[in-house]
């Protein structure tokens, strides 16, 4: 479980740099890569709870 955190940690922080990126310089490219990277770390949480839903059964 240590994974996730680590995992949730890095994604928050990215996303966090990338919206003061765009409020400093006003550059939209920091808000699609904030998408990005934020869907990305969706599909990759509901993948491992997924892997651990199965694994329960």
């Amino acid at each position: 479980m240590i994974f996730v955190r680590v995992f949730v940690a890095v994604v928050l922080a990215t996303v966090a740099w990338c919206a003061f990126g765009y409020l400093f310089t006003r550059d939209r490219k920091y808000l699609r890569l904030a998408g990005r990277v934020l869907a990305a770390g969706a599909a990759g949480a509901l993948l491992f709870f997924a892997v651990m839903f199965v694994q329960r059964l």
